[in-house]
């Protein structure tokens, strides 16, 4: 499959840049700086709200994976301004398969984060990314693609406790513990072959 990771140069879409190349894929990877883009990856230069960029780039590809992350001098608007971009050139291209990386933070399920992350440390350091992550999701949501939006736990190094899981929907009872930025990009390669959760938004995580 040829496959465009949005921000391919973050902790995450660096790891998601190279599963997906050990696993047989043609990656091309949209990174400010393509010094930062994974060996053997074609880089795509540029901000991931540029719309010039994303026109350009999106056409020819199988999928998009939306794994991008972002410090705190970034505008708080960066992730609903790149998806709404994002999602007008994938379907000017044609291109119906989007899977996005937001967090147990979002919507529905901060009710299945453990409290200390979903009460005090996503309120504290994430407060204005919550907001946005939201609006992200909703524009994902009511879009004709053929989406699905991967909601990780808190990332931890590992190993961790307990066997991974990824459920949809969530049940009500369940608390997400943590989990590891390798084990999130496993989750999203598998959903993109194996075309899974259409429509859905997975919590995955090793649950308390």
């Amino acid at each position: 499959m040829r496959l465009l990771v949005i921000g391919a140069s973050g902790r995450l879409g660096r790891l998601i840049v190279g599963e997906a190349m050990i696993r047989g894929h043609q990656v091309t990877g949209q990174s400010r700086s393509a010094a930062r883009v994974p060996a053997g990856a074609v880089p795509a230069v540029g901000a991931p709200d540029d719309a010039g960029l994303l026109a350009g780039v999106v056409p020819g590809h199988d999928a998009v994976i939306f794994a991008l992350g972002v410090d705190a001098s970034a505008p708080a608007t960066l992730f609903s301004d790149a998806t709404r971009v994002l999602l007008d050139a994938m379907v000017d291209a044609g291109v119906r398969r989007l899977v996005a990386i937001t967090g147990a933070r979002g919507g529905e399920t901060c009710s299945a984060s453990n409290w200390l992350p979903s009460r005090v440390l996503y309120p504290l350091f994430g407060r204005d990314r919550h907001p946005d992550k939201d609006a992200q999701e909703t524009l994902i949501a009511a879009s004709d693609l053929d989406w699905t939006i991967i909601r990780p736990g808190p990332i931890a190094d590992g190993p961790l406790k307990g066997g991974l899981h990824a459920v949809w929907p969530v049940p009500a009872h369940v608390q997400v513990a943590a989990v590891t930025r390798g084990e999130v990009a496993e989750v999203v390669l598998d959903a993109v072959e194996q075309h899974r959760w259409q429509h859905a938004k997975p919590l995955v995580g090793h649950f308390a």
